[in-house]
């Protein structure tokens, strides 16, 4: 099976601020895995593209895409720092 356009789902162009879920559409698994129920998904913002898989329903994939868009923004509102791995200022040695 190849990628299809069954499975697309487009949304709005928004300002490039924000990271926003442009599409998600099945796909073949990836190799060594099984299961037909992949789909790939599409998160934009500006000139940055990120492109990832996953298995699980329409649903269950635009709603893991979704987040991981929202989880991007609120990240960029905190100044760029990450909430996962909080970088701190290294130390003068004394």
């Amino acid at each position: 099976m190849t990628n299809t356009a069954a499975a697309v789902k487009k949304t709005k162009k928004s300002p490039d601020s924000k990271f926003n879920v442009v599409s998600v559409e099945k796909t073949d698994a990836p190799e060594g895995c099984d299961g037909d129920d992949w789909y790939r998904y599409v998160i934009e913002r500006g000139r940055s593209t990120i492109v990832g898989s996953r298995r699980g329903s329409l649903r269950q994939v635009k709603a893991h895409a979704t987040e991981y868009a929202n989880d991007l923004n609120l990240r960029a509102a905190n100044g760029g720092v990450s909430l996962w791995s909080p970088r701190r200022k290294a130390q003068k040695p004394s």
